[in-house]
């Protein structure tokens, strides 16, 4: 469920016994533990990150790790088996389900949905299953519906009052003309599984997946359970943590109202390499690219110079992050309880420090005086701040309102980020900075220094 985006010393190795005997598996790269156990102890210090870990060659786990609280009114720490929402991911269980309801010819793909779910709008009359797992039927997402934060997305919620908030809102586009990302789509299809298998949603995941995998830690969250291992959702702001704002799991229903652990989406990463869940000419169509790197409830791109299947996920208080490197049988997934972006960052660095890859760039040390000359305030054309202050032997930076930013020095003047791909430097005469330069996503963002500094 995208509700958070809508576009990551101290920490705890989960018994030192326990995840040698868990740590079977060998990634290529020689120095994979020591470069991983660096990157999570960097984010951990800077509470960026806060969840579990893991990476598994073969199905065989590289690395079991978890940092941070579950809990932090009770300082309860996270764990490899801590249960945390995982978002959006779980729209590749639901496109999972349709594609095996696919194979037992219950469901064909390019039947209208309509076929499947009664009284639906006219203008809806041409979208079809395929379209709604791909994100091209031009149906509105309801998250953006004017009440949904403030008010919907915390009371219970039904597939049919979820699908009320944009019945009457025109098609994005023509149905199969276009591409963007809806929710609603997949609250529809859990409407079709719930029709044609005669079960809820819920049910037919525990049954046809969930008990036959062992994914006991895996499951659909109701606002009445009482969870075992349940991590709580936070948010960090520059004044210290709060907690995620409440959401219902029934306002996410099959667009993103599971739970899990790291340790169960590797099972349900290796079933997917054979025929048990779904045949390989339905894995084939599920990992098809349909538009803007999208297959059928999976994200499809390559990455690392390898090809990767994967679903972020955010809800509020939560980020989620699962990763499939198939032709390196390579598998990642990181679970945060905090809103902070960093999930799906840490989880494609990870994946390419156990590839070999060249993921950071050398550090060099700089002296805190060398350092004192880059701090300030600055602002861009329009007035956005950045303060950049030392703490210690590094640079910190606050965008706006957001938490701080540790930043590494590459250079004399050069800096980069390992909760974002941004890579800052600092212009001007030596001691005499007059201009940040923030490099991101192919382009430049400048921030003058505020007079006086």
């Amino acid at each position: 469920m995208r509700l958070v985006s809508l576009l990551a010393i101290g920490a705890t190795l989960v018994g030192v016994g326990a995840a040698n005997a868990e740590t079977s598996g060998h990634c290529p790269a020689r120095d994979f533990q020591a470069a991983a156990g660096r990157a999570i102890d960097d984010l951990d210090a800077s509470q960026s990150f806060t969840g579990a870990v893991l990476v598994a060659i073969d199905g065989k786990p590289v690395l079991r790790r978890a940092v941070g609280e579950a809990n932090r009114e009770w300082h309860i720490a996270n764990t490899a088996d801590t249960r945390f929402r995982i978002g959006s991911a779980t729209k590749t269980f639901t496109g999972v389900a349709v594609l095996r309801l696919v194979d037992e010819g219950k469901i064909a793909l390019d039947h209208p949905v309509a076929k499947y779910v009664p009284n639906l709008p006219q203008a809806w009359a041409g979208v079809t299953i395929r379209m709604l797992l791909s994100h091209t039927s031009g149906v509105p997402d309801y998250v953006f519906a004017p009440t949904f934060r403030g008010r919907e997305a915390r009371l219970i919620q039904t597939p049919e009052s979820l699908l009320t908030l944009v019945r009457e809102k025109p098609l994005v586009f023509a149905p199969g003309t276009g591409w963007r990302y809806s929710n609603t789509g997949y609250v529809l299809l859990g409407m079709a599984i719930e029709k044609v298998s005669e079960r809820p949603y819920a049910d037919y995941l525990r049954e046809e997946f969930f008990k036959p995998l062992g994914m006991a830690d895996t499951g659909y969250e109701t606002e009445d359970a009482v969870m075992a291992r349940r991590a709580s959702g936070y948010m960090r702001t520059r004044d210290g943590w709060a907690a995620g704002p409440f959401m219902a799991p029934s306002a996410a229903y099959a667009a993103g109202a599971l739970y899990s652990t790291v340790g169960d989406l590797l099972k349900w990463d290796q079933a997917l390499y054979g025929d048990r869940l779904v045949s390989k000419a339905g894995r084939d169509l599920m990992f098809a690219d349909y538009r803007n790197h999208y297959g059928l409830g999976w994200q499809v791109d390559e990455t690392w110079g390898t090809r990767r299947l994967s679903h972020g996920g955010a809800t509020p208080g939560f980020q989620a992050s699962f990763q499939r490197y198939p032709d390196r049988r390579l598998t990642v997934a990181a679970l945060s309880n905090s809103e902070l972006g960093v999930a799906e960052k840490l989880a494609t660095d990870l994946a390419g420090l156990c590839l070999g890859a060249s993921v950071y760039p050398a550090e060099v040390a700089l002296a805190p005086s060398a350092l004192d000359a880059f701090a300030g305030d600055y602002r861009d054309a329009k007035g956005v701040p950045v303060k950049v202050v030392r703490q210690g032997a590094r640079l910190v930076a606050y965008f706006g309102d957001e938490p701080a930013g540790t930043l590494y020095a590459s250079g004399p003047a050069a800096f980069f980020m390992k909760v974002s791909d941004a890579q800052l430097s600092f212009r001007g005469e030596p001691g005499r900075t007059r201009t940040l330069v923030v490099h991101q996503h192919g382009k430049d963002y400048v921030f003058d220094r505020a007079s006086g500094h």
